[in-house]
């Protein structure tokens, strides 16, 4: 009962935060949103053999829909609290062009937000690790109790996924081409 319960919510997630973002600070995530899902569905289908998933609407193999759902908030996410980071740390009115500080600030922010949903999901069964296939021996990490290797992960991801979704968010929105 509890998985569906998840699952349902996992669905709703994105939704709802665009309807959040769109009401209440007259922001438009559609075009992060869409960018966010781009990369999650190449991530979940990549590294789909990893893990076993136990939701049940599912789009490739066993990686559930709900999940995919879960990118679409979480990169999101991770751009709001890394550009908020940079421009106070930095004292910046914005993010400058080209300035590699930023992927600094995504890896911090991602670790921050990606690694308390990680053990929530795993704690909670949504999904498990193929350690089997993965083979990961560097430790766990203590309260967390996730293996070291996962922000590991997550730090080569985010490296990559939040200046894909800055570059094509614009193009989803609107139709409001950028290039």
């Amino acid at each position: 009962m509890t998985l569906k319960i998840l699952e349902i919510v996992g669905l709703l997630q994105a939704p709802v935060m665009w309807w959040v973002f769109r009401r209440f600070f007259k922001r438009d995530m559609t075009g992060e949103m869409i960018a966010s899902a781009i990369v999650g569905v190449v991530w979940e289908i990549s590294t789909e053999p990893m893990w076993d998933y136990h939701f049940y609407i599912t789009y490739y193999r066993d990686a559930p829909l709900a999940e995919l759902t879960g990118w679409m908030v979480m990169f999101p996410l991770v751009i709001l609290l890394s550009e908020k980071l940079y421009r106070v740390f930095l004292k910046k009115a914005s993010v400058l062009p080209h300035d590699k500080r930023i992927f600094g600030f995504d890896v911090l922010s991602g670790i921050i937000i990606c690694l308390p949903l990680e053990a929530i999901g795993a704690r909670l069964g949504v999904w498990q690790y193929r350690q089997d296939v993965l083979q990961w021996n560097w430790g766990m990490i203590p309260l967390f109790n996730l293996p070291w290797e996962v922000p590991f992960g997550y730090s080569l991801l985010l490296l990559i996924a939040p200046t894909f979704i800055r570059y094509w968010e614009k193009d989803f929105e609107n139709g409001k081409a950028t290039g």
